[in-house]
């Protein structure tokens, strides 16, 4: 069976498009951010949910790229990691921001518990991530301390509400 191939063009659409679902998971990260002070959490699922989007569309992207019909691959493979690594960043900082407002509360409001399982993964997974050899050079070290601070917020909304976490 023939591995089928794939244009430049439809590469460069497919950044193209994802290069749209970061800016609107940037506008929806700041509206999460916003209703995160309200106890809402609406937002942040919609800008998770577009998170989850681009991840998609990230899958469809590294395959085309591995069966591009051109030798010429390197700017589509840096302008995908660019991407990647600012959809990145945003997610560390979106949840850095939204896990510090829920770190003032006393009292966590209903839905938490999934959301933080949900988070202890995502962050695991962007730091696995970033720690690759072809984003680990892009990342800087504002976007190191953010995923830290993050993941140290994080455990510490956890300590204070160890019962929410019940895996058992």
């Amino acid at each position: 069976m023939m591995k089928r191939t794939y244009t430049r063009k439809e590469v460069q659409d497919l950044l193209g498009a994802l290069e749209g679902q970061a800016r609107e998971a940037i506008r929806l990260a700041k509206q999460a951010e916003e209703e995160a002070a309200k106890d809402s959490f609406l937002a942040y699922n919609d800008f998770r949910n577009k998170v989850g989007e681009f991840r998609a569309l990230c899958i469809l992207i590294e395959g085309r790229l591995k069966s591009v019909d051109t030798a010429r691959v390197d700017d589509l493979k840096e302008e995908y990691a660019r991407l990647d690594t600012l959809m990145l960043g945003l997610l560390v900082r979106a949840s850095m921001r939204f896990f510090f407002v829920l770190s003032a509360k006393t009292m966590l409001p209903m839905g938490a518990r999934d959301i933080f399982i949900a988070e202890l993964r995502s962050l695991h997974d962007a730091a696995e991530k970033l720690r690759r050899p072809e984003y680990a050079a892009t990342m800087g070290d504002k976007l190191k301390g953010d995923l830290e601070t993050a993941e140290l917020i994080l455990e510490e909304i956890i300590d204070k509400a160890p019962g929410m976490l019940n895996f058992g």
